[in-house]
């Protein structure tokens, strides 16, 4: 007899009532009988919940009839759950004590558990081609029941599955179990285990279909293939030609379409039942289906940050420029320090991860008095896999700068060579919980090549975050740390473009100053230096909700020589709403060095 409907709530209160040792029901509970459990704790949860005696304690259709049925059934199923837990050498009696005037029935069960029965053997035997067996490492250490492990029923079919789900994913889609036995001695309470396994052929990427494509050429979608597919089979040939199938390689394929700025949403996915459906089959058909982007758009937006002021943006995109998947990206960025009109092109990646990319920008930069009119031009290729990338360009950089107390306008030029490697390994990209990012930069320019001063720059960039374990005295909070360090290498300043040169100060960098206000003091403003060094440690802690309380402390500085170095400290508390654009921060710092505090907004982290 059984009863589909789902447990009251207050059968639910019984059993939690139960579990802390005390009667199934409480007085009010519209209890059937009482029911008490004397067995190891690990089963007293499951004979309460897998058994009739259980289910029915409290349910409202429960007639007084059944319950001789249901302790007569009781003591099979607790023997069934008990041997599913290794206790194969169990006993167990069920008892009903009869009910006293104005009182229920009362039903014992007891369960004496016995030794847990241990694996003592596994026979582990694997047939099929040396790159099967190239797999047996692996299938060892994903193994859950090694010798001296306790033997659980359970477990015994995970592993099995798991087992065949490691050959599947590495190609050898039509393995098979040839034989599994367990046999289990009750009074030695050992397991022997046998598992034979036929990995079989290890198939190939058949064809790839493509589902969804209007705007985009197909090639696109090609390109970012990480394998080769099989050639079509001949009339009364196989399919040859293809690389090995693989799992990963399919999350690889899909991560690099999400990727690629063409799609809303794509789905890489195996056709198994074409591989079921033709037992001579040697390839796996793969189907790709994708939502794509609008062809063109036009982007608006407005904020505002403590450091740059408020700020407007007008954007406008071409995701298949001239027909070729070519990606236009251009705006006018008006910021309060800052005027910049931008465009770049950026071509298809390809399967490689390669992508050639060229651009301009001009713009007008005005902060701690010194005023600059930047032009650049340039063009690099780029690539990158899963969380690491990376850039080498070639720029070409004019400036001219004007100082309060200057009476002539500087100007300065380089071509410059660079190549950027970032890495970032986070929980999430945009409210990072853990994990690190890396981001590092070397560049450099030769005076003897359209430049007015040969130089060589190095800037280094790294966060870290380290969730604190629930049980530790900072439990459920969230270290960050942060370092950064640069260095040019030339004979002086004069001749480089700002933008190559460093300072810090502001929101992202050391609090309680103002925007880049740590520098090299000239004619009345601060300029960029050749030298910089930065740390930060900050600690959130849980206040409430997605509300975090934060204490940090910044140092740091930006010279023109590491003898002129003076590093400067902040230090002050904030507060951190964790939206779903990213981690909203709100701090009041105290610059030590101007003995002054300030106000910091912002949103999200600068990688």
């Amino acid at each position: 007899m059984r009863r589909t409907a789902a447990p009251s709530f207050r059968g639910w209160l019984a059993a939690c009532v139960a579990g802390l040792g005390l009667a199934a029901a409480a007085p009010g509970l519209a209890a059937n009988y009482r029911l008490d459990i004397e067995a190891p704790a690990e089963l007293v949860e499951p004979l309460r919940t897998r058994t009739l005696l259980g289910r029915w304690i409290d349910e409202p259709g429960f007639e007084s009839e059944q319950l001789p049925l249901f302790i007569e059934r009781a003591r099979d199923e607790a023997l069934a759950i008990a041997r599913a837990a290794g206790y194969f050498s169990a006993s167990a009696e069920v008892s009903l004590e009869p009910a006293a005037a104005g009182e229920l029935p009362r039903v014992h069960v007891v369960v004496d558990a016995g030794a847990r029965t241990t694996v003592n053997r596994f026979d582990f035997t694997l047939d099929g081609p040396p790159d099967a067996q190239a797999l047996r490492a692996e299938l060892a250490r994903r193994w859950p029941l090694p010798e001296g492990s306790f033997f659980l029923s359970d477990r015994w079919q995970e592993g099995k599955r798991l087992l065949l789900d490691v050959l599947q994913q590495h190609g050898f889609v039509r393995a098979r179990i040839v034989e599994s036995r367990a046999q289990v001695d009750p009074a030695a309470t050992a397991a022997g285990l046998t598992l034979h396994i036929e990995s079989g052929p290890r198939l190939a990427f058949g064809p790839t279909t493509v589902k969804g494509l209007q705007r985009y050429d197909r090639s696109i979608v090609e390109a970012l293939r990480p394998w080769h597919e099989a050639a079509p089979a001949a009339s009364g040939h196989a399919a040859s030609g293809g690389d090995p199938y693989s799992f990963e390689a399919l999350l690889d394929y899909q991560a690099r379409l999400r990727a690629s700025g063409y799609f809303d949403s794509v789905d890489v996915l195996p056709d198994l039942a074409a591989v079921e459906a033709d037992p001579a089959r040697t390839d796996v058909p793969v189907t790709v289906e994708v939502s794509e982007r609008k062809l063109k758009q036009a982007t608006f937006g407005i904020g505002y940050s403590s450091d740059e002021g408020a700020r407007g943006l007008l954007g406008y995109q071409h995701r298949n420029l001239f027909g070729r998947g070519w990606q236009l990206d251009s705006g006018v960025l008006v910021q309060s320090v800052r005027h910049r009109v931008f465009a770049s092109v950026r071509t298809p990646q390809e399967a490689s991860g390669h992508y050639y990319q060229v651009g301009a920008r001009s713009e007008r930069f005005d902060v701690q008095g010194e005023l600059t009119r930047k032009q650049t031009l340039f063009a690099g290729q780029g690539g990158g896999r899963g969380d690491t990338t990376h850039f080498t360009s070639l720029q070409y950089q004019t400036e001219s700068r004007e100082l309060p107390l200057a009476t002539d306008v500087d100007h300065s030029q380089a071509l410059t060579l660079g190549y950027a490697w970032t890495r970032r390994r986070l929980d999430s990209q945009i409210d990072p919980r853990s994990g690190y990012s890396i981001s590092a930069q070397l560049s450099g320019a030769a005076r003897a090549l359209a430049s007015d001063r040969s130089f060589v720059r190095f800037y280094t960039r790294m966060m870290r975050f380290w969730p604190m374990p629930r049980e530790s005295l900072l439990g459920d909070g969230l270290l960050i740390g942060l370092f950064e360090f640069g260095h040019v290498a030339a004979g002086g300043r004069d001749g480089i473009p700002s933008e190559n040169l460093f300072r810090t100060g502001g929101t992202q960098s050391v609090r309680g100053y103002s925007y880049l206000s740590l520098g090299v003091p000239e004619d009345g403003a601060i300029v960029g230096g050749r030298v910089l060094a930065v740390g930060s440690l900050e600690y959130q802690h849980p206040v409430v909700r997605n509300w975090y309380g934060a204490v940090f402390v910044d140092i740091g500085d930006a010279a023109d020589r590491w003898g002129d170095y003076k590093a400067a400290r902040g230090y002050g508390v904030g507060a951190r709403w964790r939206s779903p654009i990213g981690p909203v921060s709100l701090d009041v710092a105290y610059g030590e060095a101007v003995r002054h505090w300030r106000m910091h907004l912002s949103v999200g982290y600068a990688f």
